[in-house]
């Protein structure tokens, strides 16, 4: 059974991974090394018949892949059989009517048309066209088995963010409980409100959604810290609906009370600055740092945490620095707008 008989996303796929850049690379790679071998076969002026043999070959996988482009755009998805079919008529029918116009062109004018001639090259495309998509079937396949180790990896990443979120929260309300019981019965309805959105938003929601799930997380650490902390938000004229990860700006505010506000006897400002870079949404968060003052042991977000999904999500395209200047330490989270990986969706 050949591998792309049980591939679960060539189904949707074929067409559109003969136009990746892998893709092209193996058109261009197998139309001349069948150019290569057909002028070693036939004798020829070595060079000249490989020039026009290669012109030939290009040509043909050329103008396949421009009617295979057009065929992707202006047709919905398809099942692998109407792909395959698809595929395979196109590059034969593209062959045939080059085997016969290439022999009414100044380079070899035949009359009438020599049919073997035809035959023979539908017969070398058939063949070469077979170990393309064989090929091609392993090369998405490899695609899937990767994407669905991403995927599992996200879910992995994100069912630990979660947790983590909830142990916060519930973490200060427990204390509001001692201290300030009014307090706490408003801290719990605001929390409640709040893991609604972080448990039901899936794995992505919109910039507007995440950022009221982040002031709603500080509405919480607000009747515990009181004055001691103290929030500025600066928020550009961008498009709030653009589509973000879910908890992404939230674990690095968490970050940023957890280690800059809480162990600081007078508190402190956290500044939140989102803005855009050209096409790339920019989130920076900074909050105040004692290196010699430790926080609660395993409270703090970890940034390696974030990284790996901003890693599966948008690839090397987002990136995520840390600096620390003036007793400042500031989080500098750059996402590429509109660049979310298929595997993210919700």
């Amino acid at each position: 059974m050949t591998p792309w008989v049980n591939s679960s996303t060539i189904d949707h796929g074929l067409l559109k991974a003969m136009l990746t850049e892998r893709g092209i690379l193996a058109m261009i790679i197998g139309s001349q090394a069948v150019a290569f071998i057909y002028t070693l076969s036939s004798g020829k002026d070595f060079w000249l018949s490989l020039g026009l043999v290669s012109l030939f070959t290009h040509a043909n996988a050329f103008v396949t892949l421009a009617i295979i482009a057009a065929a992707a755009k202006l047709t919905k998805k398809l099942n692998f059989k109407t792909e395959l079919g698809v595929v395979l008529f196109t590059f034969q029918f593209v062959c045939f009517i080059t085997s016969i116009l290439v022999q009414y062109s100044v380079f070899s004018p035949v009359f009438p048309v020599n049919w073997q001639f035809v035959l023979n090259n539908s017969a070398i495309c058939g063949f070469v066209v077979i170990l393309l998509l064989h090929f091609m079937a392993i090369y998405i396949d490899n695609l899937n088995t990767i994407a669905h180790a991403a995927n599992a990896e996200l879910e992995a990443l994100q069912a630990r963010i979660r947790p983590h979120f909830l142990h916060n929260a519930l973490n200060t309300l427990a204390e509001l409980c001692h201290e300030n019981p009014d307090a706490a019965e408003e801290a719990a309805l605001t929390m409640a409100k709040l893991m609604q959105v972080a448990f039901a938003s899936g794995r992505k929601h919109s910039l507007a959604q995440e950022i009221s799930l982040t002031k709603g997380y500080l509405a919480i650490e607000k009747y515990r810290f009181e004055h001691r902390l103290n929030v500025n938000w600066q928020i550009a004229e961008i498009d709030l609906n653009a589509t973000v990860p879910a908890l992404i700006v939230q674990p690095l505010v968490e970050n940023a009370v957890v280690h800059g506000i809480e162990p600081l006897v007078s508190g402190g400002n956290i500044d939140i600055d989102i803005t855009h870079d050209g096409s790339k949404l920019l989130i920076k968060v900074t909050n105040p740092y004692n290196a010699q003052s430790k926080s609660r042991t395993g409270q703090g977000i970890a940034l390696n945490n974030i990284r790996r999904r901003l890693l599966i999500y948008f690839g090397p395209e987002a990136t995520l620095n840390t600096s620390q200047k003036s007793g400042r330490f500031s989080t500098i989270m750059r996402l590429p707008l509109g660049a979310l990986n298929e595997i993210s969706g919700s």
